[in-house]
Parts: C-alpha cells; structure tokens; sequence
C-alpha cells in the first residue's frame, strides 16, 4: 500500500504496518499536515523491558505513575486514539533481540488497540521486529 492511498482513506487505516519506503520520506510531517496525530517511538537503544517503558513514557509524554505494563500501554493507546493517529514505531527490532515474548505481547497490544479505534496506523520503520506474530502486517511506501 502507498502513503498516499492511506492518506486518501482508500485503505484500511487500522493495520499494522511495514515500512519499505525511501528511509528519507518525512511520513511523520506527511501524516501531521493530513490531520492524522503522529506519535513516535524509538526503541532502537533499549536493553530491557524498563527501559521500553521509560522510552514510551519519555516519548507519550505519559506521566510517572504510568504502570509498566501491557494492560497501561494499551489504556494509553485506548485514551490517546481520538481520531485519525498513528505511531511511527523506529527500533522495535530491538526489543525483539532483548526479549521476544514481551515483543509479541506488544504487538498483540497494539494489535488490540488498532481494532478498537476507527482509525488507527502502526507503522514499524527503521529495524522493524520479524516476531512470528506479525501474521497480517501489511507493507507500506510512499
């Protein structure tokens, strides 16, 4: 699927997606001036299930008392998603590397919270995760 297909709403919008793209294309100002609230994640450096939620939390703005938890991560998602959203999501190859059964968990977490919004986009960028669970990921370019 193209950026811009999604953009014009010709596709499903709650997916999880690949990127394929040109690495340079500026999806998160794209997303932003088409309407869509863009959050980012850059898992990249993480070594640990804490340091995945530190990041979240430094990254969402979520405040201290944030659980560190699956069932809080996807309440944050839950709240946040209010209309056309997406998470741009760099590094999550490396969460995978530190810890495969919590990757999987994340992804069944943002898997849930996708079929709960009308409109909802992950997008697995730069070291994307190749966890099994990844059954219906569907790639994207611009």
């Amino acid at each position: 699927m193209r950026w811009v297909d999604l953009r014009a709403g010709l596709g499903a919008p709650n997916q999880l997606f690949r990127w394929v793209g040109d690495p340079a294309f500026g999806l998160e100002a794209e997303a932003t001036d088409s309407g869509w609230v863009v959050w980012l994640l850059d898992t990249g450096a993480v070594t640990s299930v804490d340091d995945f939620y530190g990041e979240v939390r430094a990254a969402w703005g979520l405040p201290p008392w944030f659980g560190d938890n699956l069932d809080a991560l996807f309440d944050a998602l839950r709240d946040a998603v209010l209309g056309p959203a997406m998470l741009v999501w760099d590094g999550s190859g490396a969460v995978e590397r530190f810890d495969p059964q919590f990757a999987e968990g994340v992804v069944a977490v943002l898997t849930d919270a996708i079929a709960e919004s009308d409109r909802f986009a992950v997008v697995l960028r730069t070291d994307p995760l190749l966890t099994r669970s990844l059954t219906n990921v569907v790639e994207l370019s611009d």
